[in-house]
C-alpha cells in the first residue's frame, strides 16, 4: 500500500494568556492507504490538536507533513482549502448538523463548495445515507432524530463526496453503547470497502476496533502497535 499521511517532527505551540503552552512535541506518524489506525490518549494529551493539523485545519509550528505526496505547509490557504474538501471527510464528536436544514440537506452541503450541481448533489447525499441505514430518514431535521441517527448522517456527510481519507475524532462519545456500537460497526465497513480512517478516541474498547492503536501522552506519540 502506499504512504498516504506522513508527519515528521511535527510540533504545535499555543499561548495561553503570558504562558506558551506545547500541544505536540515532535511528533512522527505515517499511515498508508487502507489502514485503520486509533490514537489513544486522555483530554489534553494533543491527540484532536494533531487530527487538525492532519485535516489541515490548522498548521503546526514546526516540522514537515506530507499528505498524498502534496507538502500540505507549503500550500497557499485556498489549495489548502480544497485539499480538505477532497480528500478529507470529517466526523465530530458534536455532529455539527445544521438545525434547519434536513439530513440530505446537511449531506450535500460540502458537495456545493465543490461546485457540484443540485442533481449530482441529490443523487451522492441518498446514496450516502442509504449506505448508513438512513434512507427513510433524508427529509428529518436533526431534532427529529436521535443521537446516533444524527451521527449516522454525519458520516453520510463525511463520504458523501467519496474522500480517501476519514477522520473521526470521539465518535462515540455523545453515544449510548448500542448507538456507539453502530457507528463503530459503519466504521468498520468502510475500511473492509477501502477507507483510510484514522479515529481519535480516550477509550481503548473503541480503539480496539483499528488495525493499529498509537498512544497520544502530552504532546507526544508512541506506537502503533499491532492489534
Amino acid at each position: 500500500m502506499e504512504e498516504l499521511i506522513r508527519m515528521e517532527g511535527i510540533t504545535k505551540w499555543y499561548r495561553r494568556g503570558e504562558t506558551l503552552v506545547k500541544a505536540l512535541d515532535g511528533v512522527d506518524f505515517s499511515a498508508r492507504a487502507g489502514e485503520f489506525i486509533a490514537i489513544v490518549g486522555a483530554s489534553g494529551s494533543g491527540k484532536s490538536t494533531m487530527m487538525n493539523i492532519v485535516g489541515c485545519l490548522d498548521l503546526p509550528t514546526a516540522g514537515r507533513y506530507e499528505l498524498d505526496s502534496c507538502d500540505v505547509l507549503s500550500c497557499p490557504e485556498k489549495k489548502l482549502s480544497e485539499i480538505r474538501n477532497k480528500k478529507i471527510g470529517f466526523i465530530f464528536q458534536g455532529f455539527h448538523l445544521i438545525p434547519g436544514l434536513n439530513a440530505a440537506e446537511n449531506v450535500e452541503l460540502p458537495l456545493i463548495y465543490r461546485g457540484m450541481s443540485r442533481p449530482e448533489r441529490r443523487e451522492l447525499a441518498a446514496d450516502a445515507l442509504e449506505r448508513v441505514g438512513l434512507k427513510n430518514r433524508m427529509n428529518h431535521r436533526p431534532n427529529q432524530m436521535s443521537g446516533g441517527q444524527q451521527q449516522r448522517v454525519a458520516i453520510a456527510r463525511a463520504i458523501a463526496a467519496r474522500p480517501p481519507v476519514l477522520l473521526a475524532d470521539e465518535p462515540t462519545g455523545n453515544l449510548d453503547s448500542r448507538s456507539g456500537g453502530e457507528i463503530m460497526e459503519i466504521l468498520r465497513e468502510l475500511h473492509e470497502e477501502g477507507k483510510t480512517i484514522l479515529l481519535i478516541t480516550h477509550d481503548p474498547s473503541v480503539a480496539a476496533s483499528a488495525q493499529r492503536v498509537c498512544t497520544m501522552s502530552d504532546g507526544r506519540l508512541s506506537g502503533p502497535e499491532q492489534v
